[in-house]
């Protein structure tokens, strides 16, 4: 999963909501700030997700298991706001 078009999204939404069973998002992704805000960004921008579901490693399960934080894209825009939220300890 990573950041897509909004005419990309548009297509997601249609789909979606063109069928009637319930829509579940299960979204894959790093544990860092990029992961966290393309999950984000697909949710706001398609806005058709029942329920969203993040598959592999979450901040709850990097503190319970004692798992090491990694600098990510320290240079990028969204680096500073995920480690003041995410990795104090």
């Amino acid at each position: 999963m990573g950041f897509g078009s909004q005419s990309y999204a548009d297509v997601v939404r249609d789909r979606v909501t063109a069928d009637p069973r319930d829509a579940v998002l299960l979204a894959v992704g790093d544990f860092d700030c990029s992961g966290e805000d393309i999950e984000r960004d697909r949710v706001e921008r398609t806005g058709c997700w029942s329920s969203v579901t993040r598959v592999l490693l979450t901040y709850e399960q990097m503190r319970a298991y004692g798992l090491l934080a990694t600098e990510g894209k320290r240079g990028g825009p969204r680096w500073p706001p995920f480690a003041r939220l995410r990795l104090r300890h």
